[in-house]
């Protein structure tokens, strides 16, 4: 059981294709047309972005991030 979870287990966390994803950025799409491209929800596509984020190299990812809408 992971640290803070509230049932052992859970469900397993969906795969996103980084490659696709960092493209769809670099293309300008917001994270809501990316997960919709992508099939998947906002949530899993913002946690992926959010994790990508601290790439020192694309300090463009960090303001799609904090503005999702754009």
């Amino acid at each position: 059981m992971r640290p803070g979870a509230k049932h052992p287990g859970g469900r397993p966390r969906k795969q996103v294709d980084l490659d696709e994803l960092k493209r769809l950025l670099q293309e300008g799409r917001s994270l809501r047309q990316i997960a919709t491209e992508l099939g998947h929800g906002f949530g899993t596509v913002h946690r992926v972005a959010k994790a990508l984020r601290y790439d020192p190299h694309d300090p463009k990812l960090s303001e799609v991030i904090q503005n999702p809408a754009a």
